[in-house]
């Protein structure tokens, strides 16, 4: 999730990302939802085995939860993963961003982000909860940290489990974009230094919000480029230079991550996933997750309006939901 200063929002992307862009299609709009609830920035979406119940975890609001029984609705906000506020004591712990959950172990683990707008002096930290139910958290601190002058950014994490096994932290934004880490059996040890496996290197480099996911032989990482944020209706960016998701895939969950044109995502490689197009303006902070109930993969953003009186503002950042078909090897967003 970027918080960048004003300065740096003026991101350019790279040639390949134009290239890419260009040949764009169009995309279906969002699945219509319910509910109680209007704010959703780098949303996280699982399923609890148990009875099917919808999980959805938000930025801000100390990582805020809503639920429904249905994936259209109605949506209900029920509290927060961390109330209290993290206990990594860095500037941010009342705030929250980008929490990603999934399921291990018999337990629901949360990878948070602690920071504040433009810094490096940053944190991941992990709760965990046998339910995912409001007050059921435990924070367990911190898992990494960086620091003013290191050559990437301790926010946006995402777990997954690699083909041996082992956990898997990728995470970054910004100063040299996206990373990976392994991780120990407890899931909070850092077992290896980090790896960068994607990078834009048109300055600022302008690539966050990474998410891996598996499907038959390949493992899929998706990012976010653009500006995502703090958009002035009247004095936006040039068209194409807000949000969008782009894709690499491997064999292997740590890459390299090459595009549909053989680019390897490190090299500003990249194939656009979704773009702004109608109401939705600046989708990203994306993740998938398989609906038990239908069987379909979930493709899950978040994006801003381009159309009547909350057009372009943070406040009414939507969930975006899609369904992605799979066969031609890449993920193409259909309707649900």
């Amino acid at each position: 999730m970027t918080r960048i200063v004003p300065s740096l929002l003026a991101a350019c992307i790279s040639l390949a990302a134009l290239a890419t862009r260009s040949t764009a299609a169009n995309y279906p709009d969002p699945l219509q939802l319910t509910g109680d609830f209007v704010y959703v920035h780098d949303p996280s979406l699982i399923q609890r085995a148990s009875d099917g119940k919808y999980f959805l975890f938000t930025s801000h609001n100390k990582a805020g939860i809503i639920t429904a029984d249905n994936l259209a609705g109605p949506w209900t906000e029920v509290g927060s993963i961390l109330p209290d506020d993290s206990v990594i004591d860095l500037p941010g712990r009342d705030d929250i961003w980008a929490p990603d959950v999934s399921f291990h172990n018999g337990q629901y683990y949360a990878y948070y982000a602690v920071s504040v707008s433009g810094s490096q002096n940053s944190a991941i930290g992990l709760a965990t909860s046998p339910t995912m139910e409001p007050g059921t958290w435990t924070d367990k601190g911190q898992v990494f940290r960086t620091q003013t002058g290191d050559p990437y950014n301790a926010i946006d994490p995402n777990l997954i489990i690699d083909e041996n096994g082992v956990p898997l932290l990728t995470f970054g934004s910004y100063w040299g974009d996206i990373y990976q880490f392994n991780l120990a059996n407890d899931f909070q040890t850092m077992a290896s230094s980090p790896v960068q496996v994607a990078h834009n290197s048109t300055p600022p480099s302008p690539v966050e919000g990474s998410f891996v996911w598996k499907h038959d032989d390949f493992y899929y990482l998706f990012t976010s480029s653009g500006q995502c944020c703090s958009f002035d209706p009247n004095n936006l960016p040039p068209p194409g230079n807000e949000y969008k998701v782009f894709v690499g895939r491997s064999s292997s969950a740590h890459g390299p991550f090459l595009d549909q044109n053989g680019v390897d995502m490190v090299d500003n490689g990249g194939t656009l996933v979704i773009a702004s197009h109608g109401d939705v303006f600046a989708p990203g902070g994306e993740g998938v997750f398989t609906d038990s109930k239908s069987g379909k993969d979930i493709f899950v953003y978040h994006y801003l309006h381009s159309q009547g009186s909350i057009a372009y503002l943070e406040a009414n950042a939507s969930l975006g939901l899609n369904a992605i078909d799979w066969s031609s090897g890449w993920p193409v967003l259909t309707s649900i």
